[in-house]
């Protein structure tokens, strides 16, 4: 301001004629650095811009950037006032950079100041390598194939040696120290040949060798005849599982050396046999399920070959398992006793409604066949105690509260029974966790057989969002998980990548968020879906966790689910906005929860963990440096469900007694649980134990070392 006032006052007396009141009425210039921003670091060529605001009368003739005092380069007569700044003319370090725009009559006004510090890389490496071959010598005879080397070095590091012979390349360029290529030279005629070495640096610096002249002297042409070699076991077209012999017979007119087997190229496996009869055993539990490639490949002492091939089908996965039936709350295999039993109409509830009670001694026994079953109801802050019976026997009480709404979720399974008729029963206790407010016991639905539900929320890794409308962790109550993304923006994406046979996509709908949404599953259209519905009654303005949309009967392999925001509306909807709340993944093998007397925990570890929508409600956690989860199961693989999320630690995982994941990260900065963190590779069918153990180390961005067992998902 003093540097402003000074060029005023210097204007006034060079001009004493003009009356100071003049002066005042012409106003004055405001002038602002606008680039480089202060405290920022810079180098190469950068743009340096100003912007002048006029205050009454006065125009602009000229801003005249300055560099630590300096002027930098010419005035700027016309708006944008810029200059382009080559910052190598310049040390590194810190520089103050203003700006002093010129007006009518010589009045200067000074900008305020900026500095910068000035980081330009070092000069480019001009240095070339030095290089030598080192075998074979000068003068060397020689024959058959030989190494031919070389030694490099540079100033900053060699990226590459090329080999030439007579001038040509011989081989590809080698990388890495120690340089050399295989010659084999019965490729070049007897007689004088020279070698070279062509050494290069990453900046493009190459130096050529001294040559080295050599003679080659090679016998009688090699032999060229290739071994015969054949597939007699399996057949071409064979079914195959477990565990089988692959043979070969081969023969050659010298003499065969190995025969090595290859799966799919070599891309699933490969073995060698050196001795006839020529066979290796094959675990096809190694192998995906499905069409594989198996070829023999004979050589002879001469390097010849010849192959054969048969194609095969592995075939080791279970028959299906007999598709689950879904048997409503009103279906007539549910009796209901006792006191307090009422329907709940709601649109998210399993075929639209649930029966509930809060009086003690009320009971709900479903009477089904199958060997294995699944009680579908909710939990929520109204929700209570219930005790569960199964063919007339107590085997747990079930506390279906939870802080946050989840609806239509599994709250208890039973698996592993015998195949004839069964008895399940809910009973309300009239008891309630001391967080829940009321004691209600929903019976939503039951499936048989059970089927494993993983739900997975909007924040869970596995869900990609794409664009730029999406406004993330919109917290409510009756959402799942406590929060929802929602986007009205055209084009706005949300891909669930998964593995299973089933999703569904749960999300609001009612009158305010009334988007239509595009539906893709693994890249081709679906659907569209409109989100709008009136309200359903007075006591509900909108629907929570309603399903959108639906897949069942997929092949049980990893898909994608695209969720597109279309920016159209129904048209009596209040707003576009499309909401993603959770997503219900179906999956293959059998779910045993974190309280399977199959699991074995050490001392450190805290059940009944409820501090997110996990699997059933509960789950184990444990910080203790340590701490081991051991699952004992048979099958042929087997998956964890755990926790990722901004406070998961880093987990060992021991696979019979084997260390398969020496340091499992399960941080992730958004929250995920009910998620497949671990699966095993394919398995021979037997007896197995898992073991999930607590480093207590973390990642560096991570808040905690927390590690959770949820369940296990078992495949027979």
């Amino acid at each position: 301001m003093k540097n402003v006032r000074a060029a005023a006052l210097g204007a006034v007396f060079g001009l004493a004629w003009i009356p100071l009141q003049a002066f005042a009425q012409l106003g004055s210039l405001v002038v602002t650095m606008t680039a480089p921003a202060s405290g920022s670091s810079v180098a190469g060529t950068t743009t340096v811009s100003a912007s002048v605001t006029v205050i009454g009368l006065l125009t602009v003739q000229s801003v005249q950037f300055q560099l630590d005092g300096n002027n930098l380069g010419a005035a700027d007569t016309s708006s944008p006032y810029s200059i382009s700044w080559n910052t190598a003319g310049v040390s590194n370090g810190s520089h103050t950079l203003t700006a002093v725009a010129t007006a009518v009559l010589g009045l200067q006004f000074r900008s305020n100041s900026i500095t910068v510090t000035v980081n330009n890389g070092p000069p480019p490496d001009t240095t070339p390598p030095s290089v030598s071959i080192g075998s074979p010598s000068n003068g060397q005879t020689v024959s058959g194939t030989v190494t031919v080397s070389a030694s490099a070095s540079d100033n900053v590091g060699v990226a590459s040696v090329q080999f030439r012979l007579d001038g040509a390349n011989l081989g590809a360029q080698d990388t890495s120290a120690p340089y050399s290529v295989s010659w084999n030279t019965t490729g070049a005629a007897n007689g004088s040949h020279t070698l070279t070495a062509v050494a290069r640096d990453a900046a493009g610096n190459a130096t050529t060798s001294s040559a080295v002249t050599v003679t080659v002297n090679n016998g009688p042409p090699p032999d060229t005849t290739p071994p015969t070699v054949g597939i007699t076991s399996p057949a071409n077209g064979q079914t195959v599982k477990g565990t089988v012999s692959v043979s070969a017979d081969a023969s050659d007119n010298v003499g065969v050396v190995d025969v090595q087997f290859l799966l799919d190229g070599g891309s699933n496996g490969s073995a060698d046999a050196t001795t006839a009869p020529y066979s290796v055993s094959w675990n096809t539990a190694t192998a995906n399920d499905g069409p594989h490639t198996i070829t023999a490949i004979a050589r002879d002492a001469a390097g010849n070959t010849k192959s054969a091939a048969v194609n095969v089908t592995v075939a080791n996965a279970a028959p299906p398992a007999p598709q689950s039936q879904r048997f409503e709350d009103t279906d007539p295999s549910v009796v209901y006793s006792g006191p307090g039993w009422r329907s709940d109409v709601y649109a998210a509830l399993s075929n639209g409604g649930a029966t509930d009670s809060d009086q003690a001694g009320a009971q709900a026994t479903f009477t089904f066949t199958g060997t294995s079953v699944s009680w579908i109801g909710g939990r929520w802050v109204e929700e209570g105690i219930a005790r569960v019976f199964l063919d007339g026997s107590f085997v747990t009480e079930v506390d279906t509260y939870s802080k946050t709404k989840e609806v239509q979720v599994p709250l208890f399974t039973a698996v592993g029974l015998a195949n004839t008729g069964h008895t399940l029963t809910i009973e309300v206790t009239g008891q309630k966790n001391v967080a829940s407010n009321l004691a209600f016991v929903l019976v939503d639905a039951f499936d048989v057989p059970a089927v494993t539900i993983s739900r997975l929320q909007e924040t869970d890794p596995a869900v990609a969002f794409t664009g730029s409308g999406w406004l993330p962790g919109v917290m409510g109550a009756e959402y799942s998980g406590g929060t929802i993304a929602g986007s009205l923006t055209a084009g706005d994406r949300a891909t669930l990548t998964f593995t299973g046979t089933g999703v569904r996509w749960l999300g609001e709908l009612g009158p305010d968020n009334g988007g239509i949404a595009r539906v893709f599953l693994d890249g081709a259209f679906m659907q569209e879906v409109d989100t709008y519905s009136p309200s359903p009654d007075p006591a509900h303005h909108s629907t929570f966790q309603a399903e959108h949309f639906k897949a069942t009967g997929l092949a049980d392999t990893s898909h994608t689910l695209t969720i597109e925001v279309t920016g159209r509306q129904d048209p009596a909807a209040v707003r576009a906005t499309v909401v993603v709340d959770a997503f219900d993944v179906i999956t293959s093998g059998t779910r045993r929860q974190e309280t399977d007397p199959a699991i074995a925990y050490s001392a450190g570890w805290l059940g009944n963990n409820r501090d997110h929508p996990y699997s059933e409600g509960t789950a184990a956690v444990s910080t203790l440096p340590g701490d081991q989860a051991t699952f004992a199961f048979t099958g042929t693989s087997v998956k964890w469900i755990g926790y990722r999320g901004p406070g998961a630690g880093i987990a060992r995982v021991i696979l019979d007694g084997t260390i398969v994941a020496n340091a499992l990260d399960l941080f992730t900065s958004a929250e995920g649980p009910q998620e497949a963190v671990f699966t095993s590779p394919a398995l021979a069918a037997g007896s197995h134990t898992l073991t999930i153990q607590v480093t207590g180390s973390k990642n560096l961005a991570s808040t905690g070392v927390v590690i959770v067992v949820d369940a296990f998902d078992v495949s027979p």
